[in-house]
């Protein structure tokens, strides 16, 4: 049977790459604690470190060694267990790019502000991160004093946790960032200029701080209860808008997404990143983003972008350069004053200023060709001789950070080659400066990629096949605040800096309508967003961007909501030789006054695989691209694109009053469900207003699987050499039916893929006569995630003697024994034997 002890549906285990504190525990109970405590209090060797009472009925309890945890989630009133998971924060750093505040323009910001004159101005917009440098000139230099826009918030950490044993919480009397994350997204969330300008610069701020600084691993370390004390803290505060730019890979009842959904459900507004991991293709969303209720957001790539600046003057004029952020020794390129600039003396005539024979670097900033040497030897070279800094003329175009030796007191960056060679060339000519302040940017069109996904933003749907993410916004190469002792302003990249920005938006929507519920909220930033197109004509499925790209200004002005705002197809019926789905979708017209005339249309979007010819498409592991359908215009036929049919697509809507539109979608039958195609479009509804002459288009997005997706394969391709055993230093054993097991040997390992997520899976251990020996200890795993193929990443176990069967730990006998996989079917039921997915090995041995 799939369900291996009466007690293993409340407990909820991680694959052995999750790191997790030992002994310390997530509990969710039916009731209030109170009820429950007595039977907590009374286990020997377990103790209750943290309550959770506002909206989600839990604690974290600790456990001593030795202490089954199956036992103590069979406690009477326990719900649900999860281990409690250590997180690491670490920044992904972006090409060095700047954002002016021309991407406002782009997703209605600055028409609100303009037009409007909405800011945030009363609504309390909060953040779950690593603390705010308040003390930044553009987040306002204060902290709780009248007039300051921090007026919430807490330290739920402090500096020293991750470095102690067992982890020492110790908070500061303010969230002070010490890693910079949670001041970067501050900054897009509400900074007010004048290099930096946030979303919603009126709001009132609040930070919750649950990062620790950087341990000595690398990362700011917390766990989930740290989170999830900051969150509820957020909640007792009455934020009206919560942002969480944290999140992994997950299901919705991981803690932090489980946790989030009670929240929402007792009235907090969260927003949430979508991940970075959408190089690895469909079914990367990261939890909590994937919480009942959480708004999810992806990225896109910024459209005009710059980056911090030194202006060169040369004897050909001057000249306006890009330059990179400080080099390993932190040393900021600044210089207020104009500063002589000159070429490496040396004799290659290469300038690479490698050689160290006298030259006249007193008080100049030294430019250098890339290649010659390292970087410290140079530098060495230019401090040596009374260099002041060093300009490293990248070799490709872009510029780049490089490491230099702790002794490297001068500043060091780069420039590209474009404007390298341009300053090279000038000083070949005769002398030149360069000057660098605060202030000094250099703006440029990011082409191409202006306005289109991000490579790293994470995929939908989620494990059960949710719409998610929800909408999209700028999240590729942002500019923003960082800590006043590092480099005040820096550009990054990723989801965490999509999800404030959509932050702010909601503080603005809250601001104007102050009588509208949290869902209302949704309804009209996710229906006003403007869907993306591809390069094939067709929109992106919205398993990749939800409704499109951010459009504030429209919701604004918005006089109508849909409802639902989104349609996740978790399960098609067959019609015929067709799948079909069925939905009614509401339309409301909020205006007490004026009627409306409402058309609905229908727009196909792409499909999505991550297949081809059988196996995982080439480009989807070499270059991180999913295939799409149709791949050009040529190659669209009706068949292969979802159709609609729209029985009620003209209707009119009085003033205050609600219509009901019936849509059916039909799945593109046209390709083959072998290739497992994710299929989506939207809904596109026109309102024109009676006191208007010109109609207003909002969507409502929907997507689905092609196939029955509660039989759809699980494990990944044969074809990537999974499920395999392998030897105690990684090698594959081709052979497993010559295998003998020593159990007092090294062991072996087996090793196995997914291709979509799975609920709960086990291993058990098979005799001859067909009869189920035990179960491998810790391999009855519940929510595991998809396996990224490109990363090689794989789900594994020991291979032992050692089983459980009945609750008990038996050692078996030497003698012949086939391994067996069971992973439960989406949407199965895990006491039915049927609803599994069986892989069965080849008999081997255990023995001498």
């Amino acid at each position: 049977m799939g369900l291996l002890h009466t007690v293993v549906s409340r407990m909820i285990y991680y694959p052995p790459h999750i790191e997790t504190f030992s002994g310390s525990y997530i509990v969710e109970f039916d009731s209030s604690l109170d009820n429950h405590a007595h039977a907590i209090h009374t286990t020997p060797g377990v103790s209750v470190h943290r309550r959770f009472t506002r909206a989600f009925n839990g604690a974290v309890v600790h456990a001593r060694s030795g202490i089954n945890p199956e036992h103590l989630a069979g406690l009477p009133g326990i719900k649900r267990m999860w281990p409690n998971r250590r997180h690491t924060l670490k920044l992904r750093q972006s090409k060095q790019n700047y954002t002016t505040p021309f991407l406002h323009e782009m997703t209605g910001v600055a028409r609100a502000w303009r037009e409007l004159g909405i800011n945030g101005t009363g609504v309390k917009l909060c953040a779950v991160d690593t603390g705010v440098d308040w003390t930044h000139p553009e987040l306002g230099n204060c902290w709780g004093t009248d007039g300051c826009a921090w007026q919430l918030g807490k330290d739920c950490i402090g500096d020293v946790y991750g470095n102690t044993d067992p982890p020492e919480i110790v908070p500061n009397d303010t969230p002070m960032d010490c890693g910079g994350h949670g001041t970067h997204v501050s900054g897009i969330m509400a900074a007010r200029g004048p290099s930096v300008f946030g979303v919603a610069p009126g709001a009132t701020m609040g930070m919750y701080r649950v990062y620790s600084c950087d341990t000595p691993e690398g990362g700011a370390s917390t766990s989930d209860d740290v989170i999830m004390d900051g969150m509820e803290s957020a909640h007792a505060d009455n934020c009206d808008v919560i942002n969480m730019s944290i999140g992994a890979m997950g299901w919705s009842e991981n803690p932090l997404a489980a946790f989030a959904a009670k929240l929402v459900e007792a009235g907090s507004l969260i927003i949430a990143s979508a991940g970075n991991d959408g190089s690895h293709g469909i079914h990367t969303i990261s939890s909590p983003s994937d919480g009942h209720g959480v708004l999810s957001v992806g990225s896109v790539d910024n459209w005009n972008v710059t980056q911090m600046g030194a202006v060169f003057s040369l004897p050909d004029g001057d000249r306006s350069v890009q330059i990179s952020n400080a080099a390993s020794n932190h040393v900021r390129f600044l210089f207020n004053k104009t500063v002589p600039l000159v070429l490496p003396d040396d004799d290659t005539g290469n300038y690479y200023g490698c050689e160290s024979a006298d030259s006249d670097y007193d008080g100049k900033v030294v430019v250098a060709n890339n290649g010659g040497c390292d970087y410290t030897t140079i530098a060495q070279n230019v401090q040596d001789q009374g260099g002041v800094g060093l300009i490293i003329v990248n070799d490709q175009e872009g510029t780049f950070e490089y490491g230099v030796g702790e002794d490297i007191t001068i500043p060091c960056i780069s420039v590209s080659n474009t404007d390298g060679k341009a300053i090279i060339s000038g000083l070949e000519q005769g002398d030149g400066t360069v000057m660098a302040t605060t202030s000094t940017f250099a703006a440029i069109d990011s082409g191409f990629d202006g306005g289109r996904m991000s490579n790293f933003s994470a995929y939908g749907p989620s494990p059960e096949l949710d719409l998610v993410p929800h909408l999209v916004a700028p999240g590729g190469n942002i500019w923003s605040t960082v800590l006043t002792s590092d480099d005040v302003y820096r550009s990054s990249s990723g989801t965490s800096l999509s999800s404030p920005y959509v932050s702010g938006c909601m503080a603005l929507l809250r601001q104007r309508f102050t009588n509208y519920t949290n869902p209302q909220l949704h309804q009209a930033l996710i229906s006003a967003a403007t869907p993306l197109v591809d390069t094939n004509g067709l929109f992106v499925n919205p398993y990749r961007t939800g409704a499109g790209l951010v459009n504030v200004y429209k919701a604004l002005q918005s006089r109508t909501l849909i409802d639902p705002p989104y349609i996740s197809i978790n399960q098609t019926r067959m019609d015929g030789k067709k799948r079909t789905y069925s939905q009614i979708i509401k339309l409301t017209n909020m205006d007490a006054n004026n009627a409306a005339n409402v058309s609905l249309s229908h727009s196909p979007a792409s499909s999505m695989t991550l297949y081809q010819n059988n196996t995982y498409a080439p480009l989807l592991l070499t270059d991180s691209l999913v295939p799409i359908w149709p791949p050009d215009s040529n190659s669209v036929t009706w068949d292969t694109l979802p159709q609609a049919f729209l029985p009620n697509s003209e209707q009119r809507v009085e003033a205050g009053q609600t219509i009901e539109f019936n849509v059916t979608v039909t799945a593109p039958y046209g390709l083959p469900e072998s290739e497992r195609w994710y299929f989506g479009g939207f809904f596109n509804f026109s309102v024109t207003f009676d006191d208007e002459t010109q109609s207003t288009h909002f969507v409502c997005p929907y997507a689905g699987f092609n196939g029955e997706y509660t039989q759809i394969e699980m494990l990944g391709p044969k074809s990537q050499g999974y499920p395999s055993f392998s030897d105690s230093n990684g090698r594959p054993i081709d052979n497993v039916s010559e295998l003998t097991i020593d159990p007092s040997d090294d062991l072996p390992t087996f090793n196995y893929t997914l291709d979509v997520p799975s609920i709960y899976s086990y291993i058990a251990l098979i005799d001859r006569d067909n009869k189920t020996a035990g179960y491998l200890p810790g391999s009855d795993r519940t929510r595991l995630s998809r396996t990224r193929p490109a990363m090689n990443e794989t789900n594994s176990i020991r291979v032992n003697n050692t089983v459980e069967l009945d609750d008990k730990t038996i050692i078996l006998g030497d003698g012949e024994y086939s391994l067996r996989l069971a992973l439960l079917r989406p949407f199965g039921n895990r006491d039915d034997d049927n609803d599994y997915v069986y892989w069965n090995s080849d008999y081997f041995s255990f023995g001498k």
